[in-house]
Order: C-alpha cells, then sequence, then structure tokens
C-alpha cells in the first residue's frame, strides 16, 4: 500500500489494486464512451479524455470519503486513513462513532457528498454545452457520481445505507452490538442478491459485466462479516491497556533500551498506556504485524496482532464465563 499525500493530517493511501481498475476504466472508456459520444476523436485524444475521466472519477471517490473522515473527526472519532482501493475507498476509522446521531451523520454526509458532486456536474455540463468534449465528460461524471451515491444508501452493511440502518436500530435498541449483527445480515443479504444477479448475466452472455457483479458482492458479503467481526473485537480490547498484553523487553537495569523518537500517532509506536484496540488497528497496517511500545521515549515492549488475538480470545471467554455464572 503507498501513502501518496495527506489532507488535514489524514494519509491518503492507494492498494495496488487501485491500478489494476484505474486502467480497466480508462480502456472502457477510450475504448468505447468516448468514441462512442465523441466519435470525432482520434484513438489519442480518446484516451486522454479516457485518463482524464478516471482521475476526476477517483478524485470524487476520494471526496465522499473524505467527507466522511471529516465529519468523524468532528464526532470525536480518530481517523488513520483514507484508503482507495479496487472497489472504490473507504475511510479508516479508529474506533465506532460514540452515538447513533454520530454515526448517522457519518455516513449520510458520503451519499450526499456524491449528490452534490452530480449536480455540479451536471450544472457544469448545462452551462458549457457548446464544448461537446466537456459535455461528455461531465455526463460521465454526474452519472457515476449519482450512481455512486445511490448505491451506498443501499440499506446492507458496510454500506452508507447500512451504516444508517445500524444508526436507526442502535437509536431504537440502545445496543450497538445488536444493531450491528443485523445490520451486517442484511448487508450480506444484499450482497448474495449481488452475487445471484452477476450469475444470471454471466450465463445470459454478459460475462465480464456478470463476474463485477459477483465480485461486488462478494467484497460485500466479506466486508459486513469482517466489520461486524471488527465490533466485537473492539468491545473484547477497549477495556484493555497495551501494558495488559504486550511483550516486555526490559535491559540489564530493567528501565527498557532507548528507542529512536516517532511522531506522535506513529503506526508503528504504542504507549503502554495506549487502547488495546488501537494496538489491533496498527499492528493490521503493520507489515510484520507487531509494533513497538514506547515509554516516555524507550522501548519496553512489543505486542503483535497475534498478542491482541489471544487476548480478546481470552476476554471472550471471561465474559462467557461470567454470563454462565450470572
Amino acid at each position: 500500500m503507498l501513502q501518496i499525500f495527506r489532507v488535514a493530517g489524514i494519509p491518503v493511501r492507494v492498494d495496488a489494486s487501485w491500478l489494476l481498475v484505474f486502467a480497466l476504466i480508462s480502456w472502457s472508456l477510450a475504448s468505447g464512451y468516448f468514441p462512442h459520444v465523441l466519435p470525432q476523436l482520434t484513438p489519442g485524444a480518446a484516451w486522454l479524455h479516457a485518463v482524464t475521466a478516471a482521475c476526476l472519477l477517483f478524485a470524487s471517490v476520494f471526496l465522499h470519503e473524505l467527507s466522511h473522515a471529516l465529519v468523524a473527526r468532528r464526532q470525536g472519532v480518530r481517523v488513520s486513513g483514507i484508503r482507495l482501493h479496487v472497489f472504490g475507498g473507504v475511510s479508516e476509522l479508529e474506533a465506532e462513532p460514540p452515538t447513533p446521531r454520530a454515526e448517522f451523520l457519518i455516513a449520510v454526509v458520503g451519499p450526499l457528498t456524491s449528490f452534490a458532486l452530480a449536480a455540479f456536474c451536471y450544472g457544469l455540463g448545462r452551462a458549457g454545452g457548446a464544448v461537446l468534449w466537456l459535455t461528455a465528460l461531465t455526463g460521465y461524471l454526474t452519472a457515476v457520481n449519482l450512481i455512486v451515491g445511490l448505491f451506498n444508501l443501499v440499506p446492507g452493511f458496510p454500506l452508507d445505507g447500512g451504516r444508517l440502518l445500524r444508526a436507526m436500530l442502535w437509536w431504537g435498541s440502545g445496543r450497538l452490538g445488536w444493531a450491528t449483527h443485523w445490520a451486517s445480515r442484511v448487508g450480506s443479504l444484499f450482497a448474495f442478491m449481488l452475487v445471484a444477479l452477476g450469475a444470471v448475466r454471466a450465463v445470459a452472455g454478459e460475462l465480464v459485466g456478470g463476474l463485477w457483479f459477483i465480485l461486488i458482492g462478494l467484497f460485500l458479503h466479506r466486508g459486513a462479516h469482517a466489520s461486524a467481526s471488527m465490533v466485537h473485537m473492539h468491545d473484547r480490547l477497549a477495556p484493555l491497556r497495551v501494558a495488559d498484553v504486550m511483550r516486555y523487553r526490559p535491559s540489564a537495569n530493567g528501565d527498557g533500551v532507548a528507542a529512536a523518537p516517532a511522531p506522535a500517532g506513529s503506526d508503528d509506536v504504542v504507549s503502554p498506556e495506549s487502547s488495546a484496540w488501537l494496538a489491533f488497528l496498527k499492528t493490521a497496517r503493520s507489515r510484520g504485524g507487531r509494533v513497538a511500545v514506547v515509554d516516555h521515549g524507550r522501548l519496553v515492549g512489543v505486542v503483535s496482532h497475534r498478542d491482541l488475538e489471544h487476548a480478546a480470545s481470552v476476554e471472550q471467554l471471561r465474559a462467557g464465563a461470567g454470563r454462565r455464572a450470572a
């Protein structure tokens, strides 16, 4: 994963898969859409228009995710980054929203941003109607932003619509875990519907389109399952400190060893008093699956993803034993 820039202190990263879908979208536009709507274009000009449109498409996806990230920070939720990948993008939040209202605001702003971008592109196209290439470009961007906004409103977790559904279920029940469970079930149902639709399209002869629907459905099902699991992991690890989980590496005098200074919020450093949940998120992003534990500039230990998963399992067993004893 490559970090390309920061916005308001939020790192923006791209997966290698993003390059693949960028190339596919550019090829599709250069060979299909632009030659169809602007038949006078040369092949080179069609590719130039296509690459420009693909860049603006991902700029739109980025703005959609940035709106989530900025509202999340206003609601007191830390954001570790924005990641662009083969199916779009995701804002990586370090905690669950504190209230159903916060969840609602963080979720709804993404589709609203996409609709605002669609309206802007539509207006720009109308204003420059005599410029054919501008009309073609803004027409494409209007359509895709509208589709992105509508698709994200589908009430299937982890889509924005699924998060809106979770916010309403949470508000009505007062139980985040229960709301997440049912929003994830709806998300999985929608994912299976996409897979079935993709299979039908593939059998009918639309092989590429059908396979794409199947891949999106499988991605959403995996996301729904993973999101529900992350909520359970958060519930188990949030009460623990890193000091409860870390493996110590004291020096001979017991004071630890000097560590290279790291900026606050560094992705490969936590303190002993940090939440074990924060360490879990950082080890998940770490290449080696572990992070250093530094206290006042001295290395005092290390914590790994495996350590944290084990601690979460122990907490689950304790919680189960407590329920049986009650």
